[in-house]
């Protein structure tokens, strides 16, 4: 038998931290392999998985598969997509297939069915560029590693969602995803830096602390780690951050992020490894990344003592073997396609110096995983089979690492990824569980072979041979607890400190009863009552609304809690904070009743109608409703009361219907819960008595007024006196409205002046009494405008002197009256003056009347006063007669045409009447004129034509003169106007054919000038 067992796999009975685990495998283009208990390998060909490198999975603690992602797709153990989780439906996780760890799994602490996938997206370089756009658009980077198409253009960092497998989804998946998403900070959150347009590798690792039943992920961002705790309180969101190793420049991101970062199954130690560390931005560096090393405290979660394993090559695949003493890598060094598989003894003082090549192969070395059956398995790159490291605790070559050590289902491929596990699934440690004081504590010892003996050293003197030993620790305190163990391959010994926590006491509180309208209750304020005189600072109340919630740490309830009416049983669990498992449960009752909140309801007013008593039957429950208002009442009852002493003590509650004694009475109200009825609330309001008013006939409105009705406006208020009839002004209010239900509704009130919008209109009255608005009568009357009859009569007349006009009234009226006091419908005028004339029109209801004034003027008799004569031409005459008096004339020269001008033109010379007529028939006068002219020449030579000269109608002025000269001025003739003129001669004697001269002087004073031609 050999001294060392080459490892011992311990169940944590709480939380099932065993390898079963990490027993099923699904990666690369759907390949997989089953890590049986008797182990031998089963590869997998069920798969749905199609990746490049991001894998993860997680199966029970007896092996049996969960369900596995890459990154954004969550597969459940039928291989069903969890609707929640399903990328390419828009639910998928913020992980990446192309990150070189997308996710990592993490069962959530004390819930069975729950677990955490904790993912990181791949940051790249060409997203970054466009934040904080979107990067849309095919990446232009070719070659190993690109991303894939469907990329949704964001570096959305590190982030976790949750998996709660008790649950279906809807396309019936075992589990679904129903949290996702939680983003978790690592990175300078600066908007404008560079850090936030990245914000994470694609690193990621997780160690469990058997301790407190705590887990440590851990991921790594530019210089910097981040190790964030995860309880059964949740995700801590506040990291713990070592700010230790290689600075990875963001200038060559995203090729600056590859590599994997793996936590030893001690939980001690801490590798990382960097493809590159380059400072061009999407390009290749080659020689430029590392292989790190550091401790870690798992207590703490810091990280330390940086070690540079491996410099100047570029990283990718790292592991420890089980005992945590040998770390191997992949690498690639400069730019040769070479890649190798290299050992290192961490024993060693300066384990850097160790290295010994194990193998090396031209391009296929990639990822390296160990596996449940102590063996590590490496990533091979497109083939249908792994790398098996068989020994990987023997040093060297010893470790015996077979290039196509394992088999893959046909047609299956690896790539360049491997699933990542909780490194301490697969480290061997003692495992207590019932370590609270007063209970048994059990040790539990698991291994993947059998274990034939064991004995135990609890720590306080006290010792067990049995295999799984219970031990009852009679003090509490931290105890070392040795084992050791005899199995198949060996002996090995395992010390664990223990802690014996002490079980807090509780102490009984007395049923509360609350009456409140905020069912807001702060359970903490129960903390000091409960927990008496233990510390807080060392035990800690939370509470429940179940004793198996309480027992299950399920469904805490917050510390503003919300009431329900009636009995509240809640369970607090006192817990020992640094073991919640040390609990006791106490149980105590709040009776909570809602205390009714009301407001003051409004007056209950009865209007009563004539004749008046002040008095009515008031039914008072016509106001629970009101009083009630959104309250339940099948929860709350009201009662009503005289005093308000009755109702604050509940007695002498009034019967409904009331019948007051006053017109004014205060009623008080007290609303109460059913359930308790001390829990009330008082409130009060007014009976009232009012009066209904009366209103009796209304008379309507008629006015005379024009056929446009708008014309006119009414004022209203002229028919309130009627309407009161002598009922109060002050007591009741009267309004005007245009419709009845207007009138009804108490809206839309008419202003004080109206102009109709039809004629007739219906004008609606509502009296109102001012005391209570519900308390009205309802009128109405109408209102008509009549037409004014129209009087179509001429506004002069004229009357000849000593003459009598009959003027007559158009028909249709039915009275006249005219200024001279007469009522018939004509009237005799016989003098000038001014007249009226009323008419009127009866319409039945009203009288209306139109008033006309018209003038009579009297003409008096009129005389020619003077015609003016223009003549001395053959037939371009005219006269113009000019009349004495104010009359209206018209003008002929003949007494039947006649015109309205007093001038003639064109006129011959001769003898003319004119007539003159006064067009208001009161005569003619006419007058005789005479139009002269003279002959232009003459000829006595005794034919009978022409022998003398003679002013044409000169015989009309007998006395008019004619005197003739000859050419030098010799006068040869006299004669007048009724003679028979010059017959050529003087003094007997013929005078010669020539011209002579003449002048005419009329009796009117007037000479004319002018010559004639003498022809013999």
């Amino acid at each position: 038998m050999r001294s060392k067992l080459c490892m011992l796999f311990f169940l944590y009975t709480l939380a099932s931290s065993a390898q079963g685990e990490a027993s099923t495998w699904y990666f690369g283009h759907n390949a997989g392999l089953k890590f049986l208990s008797d182990g031998s390998v089963l590869p997998l060909s069920d798969g749905l998985l199609y990746t490049d490198e991001g894998c993860s999975t997680i199966s029970d603690a007896n092996g049996n598969l969960l369900f596995y992602t890459d990154g954004r797709t969550v597969w459940d153990r039928n291989h069903v997509v969890m609707p929640n989780g399903n990328y390419f439906e828009g639910t998928g996780l913020f992980g990446d297939p192309s990150s070189t760890q997308s996710g990592i799994i993490i069962p959530r602490p004390n819930y069975t069915n729950q677990y955490y996938i904790f993912t990181v997206d791949e940051p790249h370089h060409e997203n970054a560029l466009v934040y904080p756009a979107v990067f849309s658009g095919n990446y232009t980077e070719t070659g190993s590693g690109n991303v894939p198409n469907s990329d949704d253009g964001k570096n959305n960092g590190f982030n976790y969602s949750l998996i709660d497998l008790s649950i279906n989804g809807s396309n019936g998946s075992l589990g679904d995803v129903v949290t996702r998403n939680i983003h978790l900070i690592t990175y300078d959150t600066n908007p404008n830096g560079e850090q936030i347009k990245y914000k994470c590798s694609e690193k990621i690792t997780a160690v469990k602390n058997e301790n407190d039943n705590s887990y440590w992920v851990i991921t790594h961002f530019v210089n910097k780690f981040y190790a964030f705790k995860v309880d059964e309180y949740g995700v801590s969101t506040t990291p713990v951050i070592s700010t230790i190793g290689s600075n990875q420049e963001l200038t060559g991101y995203r090729r600056n992020a590859i590599g994997y970062l793996k936590a030893s199954p001690n939980g001690e130690k801490i590798v990382i490894a960097h493809q590159q560390n380059g400072i061009e931005t999407g390009l290749s560096s080659y020689g430029t990344g590392s292989v790190e090393l550091f401790d870690f405290n798992i207590a703490t979660g810091i990280i330390s003592n940086y070690l540079p394993i491996l410099p100047n090559i570029q990283g990718y695949g790292i592991e420890f073997s089980p005992s945590s003493e040998r770390l191997y890598a992949t690498y690639r060094i400069g730019t040769s396609p070479m890649m190798e598989l290299a050992q290192f003894d961490l024993t060693q003082p300066n384990p850097e110096t160790t290295k010994q090549i194990i193998f090396d192969e031209a391009n296929h070395l990639f990822a390296l995983q160990l596996a449940p059956n102590n063996k590590i398995y490496c990533a091979t790159g497109y083939q249908n089979s792994l790398g098996v490291i068989n020994n990987p605790d023997n040093l060297g070559t010893a470790c015996n690492y077979i290039q196509q050590g394992q088999e893959l289902a046909s047609g299956k491929l690896v790539q360049l990824g491997l699933p990542p596990f909780i490194t301490s699934f697969f480290n061997a440690s003692i495992i207590a569980s019932n370590n609270c004081l007063g209970e048994n504590t059990n040790f539990n010892l698991n291994s993947n072979q059998t274990i034939s003996s064991a004995f135990w050293d609890f720590g306080d003197g006290s010792t067990s041979s049995e295999i799984n030993p219970s031990h009852l620790y009679t003090t509490a305190g931290s105890y070392i607890v040795t084992v050791t163990a005899v199995g198949a391959e060996g002996v090995i010994t395992k010390t664990k400190s223990i802690t014996i926590f002490t079980v807090p006491t509780s102490t009984a509180i007395a049923s509360q009863s609350i009456c409140s309208n905020n069912s807001s209750y702060q359970l903490s304020q129960n903390d000091a009552s409960l927990l008496g005189s233990q510390s807080p600072s060392l035990f800690a109340v939370l509470y429940f609304g179940s004793y198996t919630n309480a027992s299950e740490n399920s469904n805490q309830l917050p510390d503003d809690y919300f009431l329900t009416n009636g009995q509240n049983i809640f369970f607090a669990k006192i817990i020992n904070r640094q073991n919640p498992t040390c609990f006791v449960i106490q149980s105590f009752e709040i009776n909570w009743f809602l205390q009714p909140n009301i407001t003051t309801p409004t007056d209950y007013v009865v209007c009563e109608e004539a004749p008046y008593t002040n008095t009515d039957y008031f039914d008072l429950t016509q106001k629970n409703t009101e009083i009630l208002g959104t309250l339940d009442p099948a929860i709350f009852g009201i009662s009503y009361h005289q005093t308000l002493e009755d109702a604050q003590l509940g007695s002498n509650a009034i019967s409904s219907p009331y019948l007051n004694s006053n017109p004014s009475e205060t009623i008080y109200v007290r609303v109460f819960n059913f359930q308790n009825a001390l829990c009330y609330s008082i409130s009060y309001f007014t009976i009232r008595v009012v009066r209904k008013p009366i209103i009796h006939g209304i008379s309507d409105w008629y006015e005379c007024g024009s056929n446009d009705y708008t014309s006119l406006s009414f004022d209203l208020s002229q028919k309130n006196e009627e309407i009161l009839n002598g009922q109060s002004t002050t007591e009741f209010l009267v309004s005007y409205h245009s419709t009845l239900e207007d009138s009804t509704l108490n809206s839309n009130a008419l202003t004080q002046y109206l102009t109709l919008t039809t004629n007739p209109q219906t004008i609606y009255v509502r009296v109102t009494n001012q005391i209570n608005q519900s308390c009205f009568s309802l009128s109405s009357f109408d209102i008509e405008i009549f037409p004014n009859p129209e009087v179509n009569l001429q506004t002069e007349y004229t009357i000849c002197d000593n003459s009598v006009i009959t003027i007559e009234s158009p028909p249709g009226f039915d009275a006249y009256l005219w200024s001279t006091g007469e009522t018939s419908s004509t009237i005799d005028v016989s003098q000038a003056g001014n007249y009226q004339l009323t008419v009127f029109k009866n319409y039945g209801n009203i009288l209306c009347d139109s008033t006309l004034e018209f003038f009579v003027t009297s003409v008096t008799s009129e005389v020619i006063d003077q015609i003016i004569i223009s003549d001395w031409t053959l037939n371009n005459n005219s006269i113009e007669i000019l009349m004495s008096g104010n009359g209206n004339h018209s003008y002929s020269l003949d007494g039947n045409n006649f015109q309205d001008s007093p001038i003639f033109y064109n006129l011959s010379s001769g003898e003319y009447v004119v007539y003159v007529k006064d067009n208001l028939g009161c005569g003619i006068i006419k007058e005789t004129i005479s139009i002269l002219m003279y002959p232009y020449f003459f000829t006595p030579n005794g034919d009978g034509y022409n022998d003398s000269w003679q002013i044409f109608q000169g015989h009309s002025e007998p006395s008019l003169e004619v005197l003739i000269f000859d050419r030098y001025g010799k006068l040869l003739k006299t004669f007048f106007g009724n003679s028979i003129g010059w017959d050529g001669t003087s003094n007997g004697v013929l005078l010669p054919s020539s011209d002579y001269w003449f002048i005419v002087k009329r009796e009117n004073g007037k000479i004319h000038k002018g010559h004639f031609t003498l022809k013999r």
